[in-house]
């Protein structure tokens, strides 16, 4: 798949940008009309108290009226009630004259006689007479918007008589006004927070995915050049979190691609040199048979001996390529494989004691009981014949090599000796590489393509085991081996 280019909308930054942006906008536009609601239903709650209270006193007012409603006393009463606000907002009456108060709050008082004739109106309007037998307030709308109806009967302070009924309607203009104002306010408020949350939300997700982004760009620049050296960029060691976790190991895995890249090409270019000199030896025989030496037995004798040499060390050499190459993958073909390490190491000992009868070979067996081992049988043992041929081909005068085998708390250690040519501090180094040869032009006439360790190297690692080596120039190697032994394995051995 190819790599995604910088910027596109299809980003999962864009993606979580545009996701936080609506939670954040949804959040904040519920919780904007949450609170515009709340204050509109206390605002229209007190526009609700302060009527009711009004009702109930203007009706007190009329009241104090002992002869019957006429317009005239009706407007000689309305001209001396007053309505003020005290502190707690609500309508109180006064002696003073308040009509102008009352127009500009959208109030409208309308009194009636007994037979429902309209005797005074504070305002011209068309609200239907509600004739009752007492208190009455409801919910109306006047003009499409939100109003309040409320009336009372007028009953006589003396005798109780019934006088008149008083109708009051508030078209609560300042509620109105004061919702109008509010709406405006809160749409440039949400108009802001919109703009904020667009903001917060995308600036999250650049932030929180900038190490993703980094990411992808260090594997895009991978991508690009196999061998480039760009690494995510870890900013602080003091964070520990599952990015940095990640990053690290995104770091590591890029180190040993590098590593293995680096190496195959090493491995391609040592491969391309070591099949050179075999091949051009017998093209160049050929080409020496083809000329003339189809007719001279000596010549056509030494041709052919030496072309059946060079293909059968590139006949090694191809099958030691391939015994590498299945050693990496070791742990995908054989990880249910058990083994007892010291049969093995005995078989193998014996195996060399007939073969190289000219070689004192002792063997330490240092074990109480049998081991038992995560590996392939024939794999142990190629590791074992690796080192032990390398033990032969490099031994000098002294023709003495010692086996010794032990375990520790959770491993068993194998270690092969020789008292040979030994190698420097630098060679040791290199030892494990492919093809690598501490002295190329003897290990040519000895047979060997640089591969025996390495091969035995992969396959350690690829059970969990090590390999390491100690050698003295001129007087001999030591190598160990280490893998970790089946304790559990063991316990039901010893029980059977």
């Amino acid at each position: 798949m190819p790599y995604r280019k910088k910027g596109t909308t299809s980003s999962i930054r864009w993606k979580w940008g545009l996701r936080l942006t609506v939670a954040f906008l949804s959040l904040f536009l519920f919780t904007s009309f949450f609170v515009l609601s709340k204050i509109h239903e206390s605002l229209y709650e007190k526009e609700r108290q302060d009527a009711e209270e009004m009702v109930h006193t203007v009706s007190e007012t009329f009241a104090q009226l002992d002869t019957s409603l006429t317009e005239n006393n009706v407007k000689s009463l309305m001209e001396k009630i007053s309505v003020s606000t005290t502190t707690r907002g609500v309508l109180r009456v006064d002696n003073v004259p308040y009509l102008d108060e009352l127009e500009g709050r959208g109030i409208t008082i309308r009194v009636f006689n007994t037979d429902g004739r309209l005797l005074y109106e504070s305002r011209r309007m068309n609200t239907a007479f509600q004739r009752n037998s007492g208190f009455y307030f409801n919910e109306t709308k006047y003009n499409n918007r939100d109003a309040f109806v409320g009336g009372n009967t007028i009953v006589g302070k003396e005798n109780s008589m019934l006088l008149g009924y008083v109708q009051i309607v508030f078209r609560m203009s300042d509620y109105h006004e004061l919702v109008s104002q509010n709406n405006k306010y809160i749409f440039v408020f949400m108009l802001l927070g919109s703009i904020i949350c667009v903001l917060l939300g995308y600036g999250f997700a650049q932030y929180f995915f900038r190490p993703i982004k980094h990411m992808a760009d260090t594997m895009n620049d991978i991508t690009e050049d196999t061998l480039s050296q760009s690494r995510i960029n870890i900013k602080s060691k003091d964070r520990d979190d599952e990015l940095t976790d990640l990053s690290e190991q995104i770091n590591n895995l890029l180190d040993k691609m590098a590593l293995y890249v680096s190496q195959q090409k090493q491995f391609v270019e040592d491969v391309s040199h070591e099949l050179r000199t075999p091949t051009a030896i017998v093209e160049g025989h050929l080409k020496l048979l083809n000329r003339w030496g189809k007719d001279d037995p000596q010549v056509l004798e030494e041709s052919l001996h030496a072309s059946l040499n060079e293909i059968t060390r590139m006949k090694t050499l191809v099958q030691e390529m391939l015994d590498l190459s299945r050693a990496e993958q070791v742990q995908m073909h054989y990880h249910n494989e058990i083994t007892p390490i010291g049969e093995v190491v005995k078989q193998v000992f014996h195996n060399f004691e007939m073969l190289y009868s000219e070689f004192t070979i002792y063997f330490d067996d240092d074990l109480d009981n049998e081991r038992y081992v995560n590996i392939y049988r024939n794999h142990l043992e190629q590791i074992l014949v690796i080192l032990l041929d390398n033990a032969v081909k490099y031994s000098t005068e002294r023709k003495e090599i010692h086996i010794s085998i032990s375990e520790t708390l959770s491993r068993v250690q194998i270690a092969i000796q020789d008292f040979g040519e030994g190698m420097s501090q630098e060679d040791q180094k290199k030892i494990f590489n492919r093809f690598y040869r501490v002295d190329k032009a003897r290990s040519r006439e000895k047979g060997g393509h640089g591969l025996g360790l390495s091969i035995a190297k992969e396959l350690l690692e690829g059970y969990k085991g090590d390999i390491s080596v100690e050698s003295v120039l001129g007087h001999g190697t030591v190598f160990r081996i280490q893998l970790p032994f089946m304790v559990d394995y063991q316990k039901e051995e010893e029980e059977i």
